[in-house]
């Protein structure tokens, strides 16, 4: 259900407040232009969570193809929930797409609608022998404020495809090779999974994959690239953050590599501004969806940037999942 413009308006008038004080920050831990701040606290929900991958992984979830470019379906057979991340990507189908929304998926859910952009341009056909009215994977997510906020708030099918082409472009110079694949020029997943990417997301990995598991608090993060705060995530559970970590670190690591400024010094950001990213505290509430009878979505602005929580409505309390993109 979305608000009315007086709903709105009324609450604009209210901040955001969060469990700030009770958050502590880490780091940063850094690998060349990438710094990673850790988020640490106490668990703020009982839930647990599968993760999409995760769900896809063990057949306990199905995303179906629609043949409409922004809407597929998804259904959970188990009797588990699943928590769907914005800014997802699936693999197959008739085209790669990239999940608009947070989403709880609950048990047995039976088949629901899921916006989506395609993140691949031109193909509508099956490719190679992926699943053609089903997607099998999802093992990416989208990288970049501009890439995000072209999902998130622009809801824009072009300029998806616009900020694809040119995350492919700014790889391919900053990498100094091809990462396009003869199977789909145009797909953003296939050139994460180009071997110049890979092998430098290698080094990032080395460095920063086994955060997570070094720091049993740790609920979240912030990345800043060239000394820029350029987003952060903060979940409910250190299970939850633990799961989705791999894949946010080499999304972070994509975005790095893409704004890599080789030979320049990085300059840390204020601390204040890391903190403001983690928390979200003092932004301004603008809007609220309800996506599903489980799903609330919260949107609040600073003048820099934009903070989007998700709340379960089984699990009252605290949101399941905080994201900040810089505007």
């Amino acid at each position: 259900m979305k608000l009315t413009g007086t709903c709105i308006a009324a609450l604009a008038a209210f901040a955001l407040i969060t469990e700030a004080a009770e958050l502590r920050l880490s780091g940063p831990y850094v690998h060349d232009n990438l710094s990673v701040y850790l988020v640490h606290g106490q668990d703020r929900v009982q839930k647990k969570y599968l993760t999409l991958s995760e769900a896809l992984e063990q057949h306990k979830v199905v995303v179906y193809e629609t043949s409409s470019v922004n809407q597929l379906q998804v259904e959970n057979l188990s009797a588990e929930d699943v928590f769907i991340q914005s800014g997802e990507i699936v693999k197959g189908g008739r085209q790669d797409r990239v999940l608009k929304d947070d989403f709880i998926l609950p048990a047995a859910s039976g088949k629901v609608d899921i916006t989506a952009f395609c993140v691949e341009h031109g193909r509508w056909s099956q490719r190679g022998r992926e699943p053609v009215q089903a997607f099998a994977a999802a093992p990416n997510a989208i990288a970049s404020p501009e890439m995000k906020r072209a999902v998130k708030e622009s809801a824009q099918q072009t300029e998806v495809w616009a900020q694809v082409s040119a995350a492919q472009d700014r790889l391919a110079r900053n990498l100094g090779g091809v990462v396009k694949s003869a199977a789909s020029e145009s797909s953003y997943q296939l050139t994460l999974e180009a071997p110049k990417v890979q092998q430098t997301a290698n080094g990032f990995k080395k460095d920063l994959a086994g955060l997570a598991d070094q720091h049993p608090d740790a609920l979240g993060y912030v990345v800043a690239v060239n000394g820029k705060v350029t987003g952060a995530d903060v979940y409910a559970t250190h299970d939850l953050f633990r799961k989705l970590w791999p894949k946010m670190l080499e999304s972070a690591a994509v975005e790095a590599m893409a704004s890599a400024r080789p030979g320049e010094k990085t300059v840390p950001p204020p601390m204040d501004e890391v903190r403001m990213a983690a928390t979200g505290n003092g932004a301004r509430v603008s809007g609220e969806n309800q996506l599903n009878r489980r799903t609330n979505s919260l949107k609040a602005e600073f003048p820099q940037g934009l903070v989007f929580e998700t709340r379960d409505a089984d699990a009252p309390g605290s949101a399941v999942h905080r994201t900040y993109v810089p505007k």
